[in-house]
């Protein structure tokens, strides 16, 4: 069984990694869910007051949004209890609800930006909104940076031949020996400086394709809540 764990660790990490991973990226669609409700009362409350035409399509749309955050918790809470039983067999799983949940993220970047233009949605209202979006994203990208980067790691760690998706400078420290792993809280820092700064913070590269990828991703949906939402919501202050 020894010489196998290391090919269970580059698969994915240890089961109670997963778990943790995974119960923190279940509160990216119970963030949704709150900000899905706050826009549906401003929507009606809009369309009671004959500013807005609350149609058919948009009902919809705000019922299906509800149903896939309520689907994407029930799912997440299932993975974890799948995670505790056969933790080496759930990264596709994994990758499933990581796409899901971005796209629940998606969804309500356009449903905001949809609310901003046709109910003015403004003021308080929306840096409440903006805030809470910019929690979820932070969260999303924390799992894909992991998600990506993790196995990469733990590969390396076997086989200094091979490159990691992300360089992080605590891997020099030393001996220069890439006996050291990124833990929470360095992807947390990673995740928090690049959405603050629009960049990678210093000595932390992204050198994979992927990697890259997500990065960019990252800085273009904080670009968007900077200049889309928060501006306007400071604009609308007065």
């Amino acid at each position: 069984m020894a010489t196998q764990q290391p090919g269970h660790l580059h698969h994915l990490p240890n089961r109670e990694q997963n778990i943790f991973y995974i119960l923190v990226l279940i509160a990216s669609p119970l963030i949704n869910l709150f900000i899905n409700s706050i826009v549906y009362a401003e929507f009606s409350l809009a369309a009671s007051k004959g500013l807005h035409t609350f149609t058919l399509p948009h009902q919809a749309l705000g019922i299906s949004s509800f149903l896939l955050g309520s689907i994407l918790v029930l799912f997440g809470i299932n993975l974890a209890q799948t995670l505790m039983l056969r933790h080496h067999k759930a990264r596709h799983s994994f990758l499933i609800f990581g796409i899901f949940s971005s796209a629940y993220l998606m969804i309500n970047l356009l449903t905001v930006s949809y609310g901003i233009l046709a109910v003015k949605v403004q003021s308080l209202l929306l840096l409440l909104i903006s805030g809470c979006i910019y929690v979820s994203v932070n969260i999303i990208f924390v799992f894909w940076y992991w998600y990506v980067d993790y196995p990469t790691q733990i590969k390396h760690l076997h086989n200094p031949e091979i490159e990691t998706e992300i360089t992080f400078p605590e891997r020099e420290v030393g001996d220069g020996q890439p006996k050291w792993l990124p833990d929470f809280v360095d992807y947390v820092y990673l995740t928090v400086i690049t959405s603050n700064t629009l960049s990678p913070p210093e000595n932390h590269s992204p050198g994979g394709q992927r990697a890259k990828a997500i990065t960019m991703m990252h800085s273009l949906s904080m670009l968007v809540i900077l200049v889309f939402f928060v501006s306007r919501a400071i604009n609308t202050l007065s």
